[in-house]
């Protein structure tokens, strides 16, 4: 049992405190190698009752699972309102620096924050304020290159980690959910423990090197996209904030200039190892054409 825990997720740290009428929940161990002492960027406190001040405003609406009120600078999200003993309501203001988890039902049943989208709506608000998104890809870690998948759901994108892994040299930061931040003159992904099937969930990062937009075939293809369609691809199969005006804003201003500066592609793959030498064989490929051409 814990009442306390320091989780480093995208470089954005998230302190998790209880107390002795919140305490009695566990760390999955999809977040053990999230788990680090850092400073904190936002600070989230586990509380029975409700919010004292009221909902707001309704917003943004995703049931049956949470729907986003909010009212002056502060959010308020009420998740599970249908189901008895899973409601909790999250609620944060604008900086993102102090959240509330409240916990209205009196049982012990699920009181800890791994329930639902609660840690994943937080970073979702906090990466629009200028720091980055969270894709809905595969982000593999070869040789300290970076290659993203990126696909809806049922596109391949942990049929792809699966084959990825079994290679030498190869690290997969996520199968489902992966966290794009500009660096300097680069852009970085970093793991997330919000898994797929495969259950892949990485600390660690790399630098974003290739981008493929998948789906399952007979066999292997691959084309360019133009910088357009690619930032329409990409809002299919990211997590912007649709409820606010300027972290949107900053989404799709983050998303363009990924697809100016990091070759996107539309991949087409048969599930199999196969994938993986065409890959290495397309990327020798651009590497020789580049060569010639600054030549």
């Amino acid at each position: 049992m814990s009442d306390n825990l320091d989780l480093r997720i995208g470089e954005i740290s998230i302190s998790i405190r209880g107390d002795a009428q919140t305490n009695n929940w566990e760390v999955p161990p999809a977040y053990h190698p999230f788990a680090k002492t850092d400073k904190t960027d936002i600070a989230l406190r586990l509380l029975r009752g409700d919010p004292p001040n009221g909902y707001g405003e309704k917003r943004f609406d995703c049931e049956p699972v949470w729907t986003l009120y909010q009212r002056d600078d502060t959010s308020v999200v009420a998740l599970f309102n249908t189901l008895a003993g899973l409601k909790r309501i999250l609620v944060f203001p604008r900086d993102l620096r102090i959240a509330q988890l409240y916990f209205p039902d009196e049982s012990d049943r699920c009181i800890d924050p791994f329930h639902g989208p609660i840690l994943e709506l937080l970073m979702v608000n906090c990466l629009a304020q200028g720091k980055g998104i969270v894709i809905h890809g595969c982000g593999v870690k070869h040789n300290d290159r970076g290659l993203l998948f990126v696909g809806e759901s049922g596109a391949g994108k942990t049929t792809a980690a699966k084959i990825w892994s079994r290679q030498n040299g190869v690290e997969i930061l996520s199968d489902d959910r992966t966290i794009v931040r500009k660096k300097g003159d680069h852009f970085v992904m970093y793991g997330t423990p919000w898994h797929g099937e495969g259950k892949f969930g990485s600390s660690q990062s790399v630098k974003v090197d290739q981008i493929f937009f998948i789906k399952h075939g007979q066999k292997n293809s691959i084309k360019p996209l133009s910088d357009g369609l690619s930032v329409t691809r990409f809002l299919k199969c990211s997590f912007p904030p649709l409820w606010d005006a300027e972290g949107m804003e900053f989404s799709l201003a983050f998303l363009n200039e990924l697809a100016v500066k990091v070759p996107c592609q539309e991949l087409i793959f048969k599930p199999d190892k196969s994938v993986v030498e065409f890959i290495k064989e397309q990327g020798s490929g651009h590497s020789r054409r580049m060569r010639d051409f600054i030549s």
